[in-house]
């Protein structure tokens, strides 16, 4: 189970030399009766099921130290956090357009449009705002440089959605950003689950410490059972 401990929780040491401790959370699961590519479209709230996979993340974090909260602009992002942030009043909550969902035209679509390209819409852009897999690393890097320095020592909890955080997962582990890092047989990060990135204070140093998933709403007992150490590939000196 989640633990609360000295190992995470930073705050002891003097600010200067502290890392920050950054969880990643997808929301949990949202009312698409249509079931349609929802990306950015306004009105996609929680399911009655979604708020139960809500309360239970919420059960986790309550165990952990979170001093303050980010969340996407999206609505179901917002309500998932508000049941979350719940156990810790005293944390201030903002919103971040870096963990906003990806832009793509397919948005709007039946699912059963993006079998034929293997759900794969970063290779197959329909107009040219459409976002990559380099423009959503951009933004994570950019997110975490940010809480980074204006957070040492804290722990920062930031919710987003599913490929934000299967890239953020992938490319802080070391791996190239590219779609196969975001595909098996890496776990796709489940509705509620938490990725936990510890970082050291060293702010030249781009690989975290560590990084831990949990999926406490999962169905696989490899990840629902509780955090779980994900390797890091060594950095290319």
């Amino acid at each position: 189970m989640a633990n609360k401990n000295a190992a995470h929780d930073t705050r002891q040491q003097r600010p200067e030399e502290a890392g920050t401790i950054v969880y990643f959370v997808r929301h949990t699961d949202v009312h698409n009766p249509d079931d349609i590519l929802y990306g950015r479209l306004p009105r996609f709230g929680l399911s009655a099921l979604g708020r139960q996979q809500a309360d239970v993340t919420a059960s986790v974090l309550a165990e952990e130290p979170v001093d303050v909260f980010f969340t996407s602009p999206q609505l179901r992002a917002r309500q998932t956090l508000k049941v979350i942030a719940a156990a810790h009043p005293d944390a201030p909550i903002h919103t971040s357009s870096l963990l906003a969902e990806v832009v793509t035209g397919w948005q709007g679509r039946p699912h059963s449009d993006l079998e034929g390209i293997g759900f794969n819409f970063y290779d197959n852009p329909l107009h040219p705002a459409d976002e990559g897999l380099d423009d959503l690393w951009v933004r994570i890097r950019k997110f975490v440089g940010r809480v980074r320095r204006g957070y040492p020592g804290n722990n920062v909890v930031a919710l987003t959605h599913g490929d934000i955080v299967h890239l953020a997962r992938a490319g802080f582990r070391g791996l190239p950003i590219e779609i196969a890092s975001i595909r098996l047989p890496h776990p796709y990060p489940g509705k509620g689950s938490l990725t936990r990135f510890t970082f050291s204070g060293d702010l030249d140093a781009t690989y975290p410490l560590s990084v831990e998933y949990y999926d406490p709403n999962g169905d696989d007992p490899a990840w629902s059972g509780g955090w779980v150490n994900m390797e890091i590939l060594p950095a290319d000196d």
